[in-house]
């Protein structure tokens, strides 16, 4: 097979990828290894045309290496990854990159760079080695400035915008790049709230399909139309975030205790956490653990030695929201063993930091 052409269809200096099958993107069987190691194993999931994927999971789940696997910094070892129904190893790179833009987690460095430059660099993709900037590629540069609410920024330095502006020129230079996917690792990554609320309602509003990676299980339950959640290299779960962010599921994979309810704006799951955890095997969690031993309500510990407060594994709460173990705590002995500083000084959270 030519690798300039998939099915009779260009993919290699054209604009013609006639296969449709309604999916943007379909990952099957993905798998990487570093070192003989497993990074990832058997990915397999499909994002519909114009929705926005989150890539969630805990540190070290493989996020970032799934989406240098689909933005082709690295080669897996296996699966294949199709575009718009064609392989995109089949793509040339300049082909790939009329296609698919990325906006990675730290901002590079342009020194002297205009912000206007910066998001006109968006343009190489369609541009050959000698040809000149239009009229029309600076009203496309105009509008994206526009959309991002960079325009009274157009002549600044790069450098000297903030965090937020500098995500936001990045995001620009990928709207002038004009793909069909957007690929972004942590665009939110430490922004203020506001900036990254804004990030990610930017992002729905453009219009193509998303990929993108976060931490923020609540920002993510309220912006992404479907969560691919990760741990330890494989696939968890995929769907919905009301399908995917369960408490059941976010204990098992996060090792944290919390409960769920519809937010009050769009219905996903909002989700509230519980305080109060150390590890170790210090004498009061010993002392916790014969007790829990002897009690006949307590069946197992939770899969990492999690204690809540110094006390048995968090039960049932006043709400009837299930916890790690099966000793039931309501909400006033939650109240009271939460100022317990015995258990949880600042000396405590000190130490547990360093750790």
């Amino acid at each position: 097979m030519s690798r300039d052409k998939v099915s009779g269809d260009k993919v290699s200096g054209g604009e013609n990828l006639s296969a449709d099958n309604g999916y943007a993107l379909t990952v099957s069987d993905l798998s990487w290894h570093a070192d003989d190691r497993a990074i990832l194993s058997d990915i397999s999931f499909s994002l519909a045309k114009g929705e926005m994927l989150g890539i969630i999971g805990p540190n070290g789940a493989g996020k970032s290496s799934l989406l240098r696997c689909l933005y082709r910094y690295i080669k897996p070892d296996n699966g294949t990854i199709s575009l718009f129904g064609h392989n995109t190893s089949y793509f040339s790179a300049k082909e790939f990159a009329r296609q698919v833009a990325v906006v990675l987690q730290d901002t590079p460095h342009h020194f002297e760079l205009t912000t206007e430059q910066l998001v006109a660099i968006g343009l190489t993709p369609h541009k050959g080695p000698f040809d000149l900037t239009t009229s029309s590629d600076r009203r496309l540069v105009a509008d994206a400035l526009e959309k991002v609410g960079l325009t009274h920024k157009a002549g600044q330095i790069y450098e000297h915008l903030s965090g937020g502006e500098k995500q936001r020129a990045l995001i620009a230079r990928a709207i002038v790049q004009q793909p069909k996917l957007l690929i972004l690792d942590e665009p939110t990554n430490h922004l203020d709230i506001r900036y990254q609320i804004q990030i990610m309602e930017l992002l729905r509003a453009i219009g193509i399909s998303v990929i993108t990676s976060i931490h923020d299980l609540n920002l993510a339950s309220a912006m992404c139309d479907q969560l691919l959640l990760l741990d330890d290299g494989r696939c968890v779960a995929h769907g919905t975030p009301k399908s995917v962010l369960t408490e059941q599921r976010i204990s098992e994979v996060f090792d944290v205790c919390c409960s769920t309810q519809p937010h009050p704006q769009h219905g996903n799951p909002q989700i509230s956490y519980f305080y109060g955890y150390s590890y170790g095997d210090s004498t009061h969690d010993k002392s916790a653990n014969d007790e829990a031993a002897h009690d006949e309500t307590n069946h197992d510990e939770n899969a990492h030695g999690l204690k809540a407060l110094g006390q048995n594994s968090l039960g049932q709460n006043s709400l009837g929201k299930k916890a790690f173990g099966q000793n039931s705590l309501d909400k006033t002995d939650f109240e009271e063993n939460s100022l317990d500083r015995r258990h949880w000084s600042s000396m405590e959270r000190h130490k547990q930091d360093e750790d």
